[in-house]
């Protein structure tokens, strides 16, 4: 009586088991949003820049600090003796006044500013955001501006401006 008992129970969990594998699993059903995901994209964007600006004073991640600038000016373009008379920075466009020390080796001074521009120049191409003019007055000898547009990438994929159009532009 006790088998009998045990066979009825498993077939009644057998067939129970079946039951529900054959029950239809309903579909997943979205909801469709009218907005576009480019539009949720760029209202997202538009929203943490805010936030973003309100956490920082107004400046963006995006947007280079003055104090940035001069770090990467005085550390990669100029000398222990040059002198930064000014530095702004308007609409993306890094302006300097740089007054160059005189040199020991004599070098003419045009190739000591072609050699400074060139050298904050990448500096500030690998930061590559936050500005698009990068322009550098250095007295007494002239005035060269490069636009960000203009750089050129090497065999390694680092950004540059041809130190043979920095040269040519130095007036």
């Amino acid at each position: 009586m006790k088998k009998l008992f045990y066979i009825g129970a498993m077939s009644a969990l057998l067939l129970a088991a079946c039951g529900e594998a054959e029950k239809p699993i309903p579909e997943n059903k979205t909801i469709e949003d009218p907005k576009s995901s480019e539009q949720k994209d760029a209202e997202e964007k538009a929203l943490a820049d805010l936030e973003a600006k309100e956490e920082t004073g107004g400046i963006t991640e995006k947007e280079i600090t003055v104090n940035k600038a001069k770090e990467i000016l005085e550390y990669s373009g100029m000398g222990g003796n040059d002198k930064l008379i000014s530095l702004t920075i308007e609409n993306g466009e890094i302006k300097a006044v740089i007054d160059l020390a005189p040199n020991k080796f004599n070098l003419p001074p045009k190739d000591i500013a072609v050699s400074m521009y060139s050298q904050v120049s990448d500096a500030l191409l690998e930061e590559e955001e936050g500005w698009n003019t990068l322009t550098i007055e250095y007295v007494n000898v002239g005035t060269v501006s490069m636009h960000i547009s203009e750089k050129e990438s090497n065999e390694i994929g680092m950004y540059y401006f041809p130190v043979a159009v920095i040269t040519e532009r130095l007036k």
